[in-house]
């Protein structure tokens, strides 16, 4: 840290003349980068370390031909010799982002920051792409098949094996690459902005500036659009949604001849395919860098992927394996759509899982709860006939309650939890978990959880989800 600061230090004092009185490290995003505000009584400015000297050179390159070309992006102070430091205007504190979350899309959805801000993407993409060498783009000069399956790698990866979903990889690469060349097939030589949403767009006097554009790329127009409308904590209403598209379809017509027909159809699956590399990240930083803040975000992603399966197979485009997957991804993990109501009472997550693999993720709210082992109970895995079988057939049931002390385990396993509902009642929580955990998540512990998740169903303002982790893992 102090190696940081000493060269972020030295930066500024190059610039202007004079040493910082402080520097405060701002919050840190979803990146290996470091964010931090020098300051003196009349000057500000945001240092920046980055060890990925490649992505530096990128970014410092775009910041400069942007600026180039009048394009609002931050004023470039300097750079270290060894390119991992560098030093930027001040744009302050407030992003796109911080606007949206004060709209009150009821009563008064303003939308001409928003609109500005679409009309400025349209020139970085149109504008920005004239003249722009794209071969000193990072890590890649253009969106092509391997970046699209890299994407389609991360979700699979990092959230569907993790999450420990069941598919068939083969025809579920199947189906990425009928979505791909969908993808694909649209018109791209525009400039990619890749990670173009509300946070990384910062309001000056209600003018919109542009940051994070370092994983640009050549590329299609629409992904942009997606991504911002699709961007998870901003939680657009459709009915904006379309709005904008319609909006933003309007200026393209300024710059370009377009398709709108053809556009209107192939959108949904540009945002399908940003949600689940959304998905993927949060994945990544939530499962196995345990940042419970991507976790939180999940919902808000998973809700948006009924509606758009259902409209890009409308379309026609078949997409038989990942279709499933998707929709029960979106029956675990999404919120109530608009049109559902909202559950205020307590929902009581119930899981089995193997101990093999590990203890099931805390929900991201309050975390913790109850976790049940269930292996010194009578183990129906180890007779041969019950190997195929699972806790919910009969067989195996009937097995397991021929022994006195399931019962006796499970009076007292619903004791416990029965008197915990009560208290998170009373006391207003959201949320309570309870996992049964065995040796290989297959009988016993399901057994179990199916057990609780049935008589849980006869107290009054609860919901139940119920999720047998090593057999649909959601």
């Amino acid at each position: 840290m102090q190696e940081i600061k000493e060269n972020l230090e030295n930066l500024f004092a190059s610039h202007f003349r004079c040493s910082p009185l402080s520097i405060t490290p701002l919050p840190q995003g979803g990146s290996d980068r470091r964010y931090f505000r020098l300051t003196t009584d009349t000057q500000s400015a945001i240092g920046a370390y980055n060890p990925d000297v490649e992505e530096n050179r990128t970014f410092i390159y775009l910041t400069q031909h942007f600026s180039g070309k009048n394009l609002p992006v931050p004023q470039l102070y300097g750079v270290s010799e060894d390119e991992r430091f560098y030093l930027l205007s001040d744009l302050g504190n407030l992003s796109l982002f911080g606007y949206v979350l004060e709209i009150d899309w009821d009563k008064n959805p303003q939308l001409e920051v928003l609109k500005r801000t679409l009309s400025l993407l349209l020139r970085f993409q149109v504008e920005g792409a004239v003249g722009l060498n794209f071969i000193k783009c990072y890590p890649k000069s253009e969106f092509d098949l391997q970046s699209v399956m890299w994407d389609f790698s991360y979700f699979k990866y990092s959230f569907l094996k993790p999450s420990g979903v069941r598919f068939n990889e083969a025809r579920l690469d199947d189906d990425f690459l009928t979505l791909a060349n969908l993808l694909l097939s649209q018109p791209s030589s525009y400039f990619h902005y890749r990670d173009f949403q509300s946070r990384n767009v910062m309001l000056v006097e209600n003018k919109p500036y542009f940051i994070d554009y370092q994983g640009g790329r050549r590329g299609p127009m629409l992904y942009d659009l997606a991504s911002f409308l699709y961007q998870a904590k901003a939680n657009f209403p459709e009915s904006i949604r379309t709005e904008i598209l319609s909006f933003y379809l309007d200026e393209a017509e300024k710059y370009i001849e377009i398709d709108r027909q053809q556009a209107q159809r192939v959108f949904p699956a540009f945002a399908l395919f940003r949600v689940l590399q959304t998905l993927g990240a949060y994945g990544f930083r939530g499962f196995f860098e345990r940042r419970s803040h991507f976790l939180q975000s999940i919902p808000m992603a998973a809700a948006n992927l009924t509606n758009l399966v259902s409209r890009v197979t409308a379309c026609g485009l078949a997409i038989p394996t990942l279709k499933p997957i998707l929709e029960s991804i979106a029956e675990k993990y999404g919120q109530p759509n608009e049109q559902s109501q909202p559950f205020h009472g307590l929902t009581v997550e119930v899981n089995s899982f193997s101990y093999r693999k590990g203890y099931p993720l805390e929900h991201p709210e309050h975390g913790g709860g109850f976790v049940f082992d269930c292996r010194a109970l009578p183990n129906p895995g180890r007779l041969a006939e019950y190997k195929m079988q699972t806790g919910s057939d009969k067989p195996v049931i009937d097995y397991l309650e021929q022994h006195k002390e399931i019962d006796t385990f499970f009076d007292e396993v619903y004791i416990l939890v029965a008197n915990s509902i009560k208290v998170y009642q009373d006391r207003g929580f959201k949320h309570l978990s309870v996992s049964f955990g065995c040796t290989g998540g297959q009988h016993r512990s399901v057994y179990m959880a199916n057990r609780l998740a049935k008589e849980l169903k006869h107290i009054a303002n609860l919901a139940i989800n119920l999720n047998h982790r090593e057999q649909n893992g959601l």
